[in-house]
């Protein structure tokens, strides 16, 4: 691994975290990014409290914090930029990816999916990418929803390549002894 992407990956952290404004213990990023196609990107966070918390949408800080929302957006926007910046970086053509940063633990999962000619469209992919990454109990889900990943587990046993790199002990202060895993599922 290039020492260039594991200090971009440390900016990307860097610029995750300070968007959080509480103690946090999870948080899981998804963005897309695909040329002449509109790209997204979402993250949430669980707070660190006693009791099990919620996760918290990215979208809803600004509004929950009492923060100015055209500067955090600004931020967010920021962020996105880093992330497709990644695609320069790692040198891998990837469409769309998630970030899991958990403590100290920092994983990043690129996906090659075709989005283009995708059956499912984008507020599906943030449902099955929800209850993937953020444990969403199924039965939580509306029965339209619960169809779809019934649907989209049976048609995920075929895996699709991903890359998938970890960072062990990886925090916003320094990097000690970082352990590179890079696997392909």
């Amino acid at each position: 691994m290039q020492i260039e992407a594991i200090k971009f990956y440390k900016e990307i952290y860097s610029s995750i975290i300070n968007l959080i404004p509480e103690k946090w213990e999870k948080i899981c990023l998804y963005a897309s990014n695909m040329q002449n196609l509109k790209g997204e990107m979402y993250f949430y966070y669980f707070p660190k409290k006693l009791i099990k918390a919620k996760p918290v949408n990215c979208y809803e800080v600004a509004n929950k914090f009492g923060l100015d929302e055209n500067t955090y957006n600004d931020e967010l926007s920021k962020l996105y930029i880093l992330i497709k910046r990644l695609k320069q970086i790692v040198k891998l053509n990837w469409t769309n990816l998630t970030i899991i940063i958990d403590k100290n633990l920092f994983t990043i999962e690129y996906h090659y999916n075709d989005l283009r000619n995708s059956k499912y469209s984008d507020e599906q992919r943030h449902i099955i990418w929800e209850y993937k990454y953020l444990n969403i109990p199924l039965d939580s889900l509306s029965k339209k929803e619960q169809d779809l990943i019934t649907y989209y587990k049976e048609e995920s046993k075929i895996k699709p390549t991903v890359i998938i790199e970890q960072i062990e002990n990886f925090d916003k202060e320094q990097i000690k002894n970082p352990i590179l895993k890079i696997t392909n599922q």
